[in-house]
């Protein structure tokens, strides 16, 4: 996910991060994983405010240096 820098700050990431995971939860999901980088604080920002928390990787994804690894438990619907 990216957004503008111009568009930050006007809730388009949350309401998207909201969204996908009412659609997730919907579906029966009870864990959410992403990967992002190190150079993206507003993005960890946003998913720490989120309730992600950072993690090792997954998946088929090597340790990087570069990647953060986040993952969040949410209940299904």
């Amino acid at each position: 996910m990216f957004v503008r820098p111009q568009q930050r700050g006007g809730g388009v990431a949350r309401a998207l991060l909201a969204f996908l995971e009412a659609r997730a939860a919907a579906q029966g999901c009870t864990l959410l994983t992403l990967e992002t980088g190190i150079r993206q604080p507003e993005a960890l920002g946003l998913y720490e405010r989120s309730g992600f928390q950072r993690c090792g990787p997954f998946g088929n994804y090597p340790n990087d240096p570069l990647s953060v690894f986040m993952r969040k438990r949410i209940e299904a619907v």
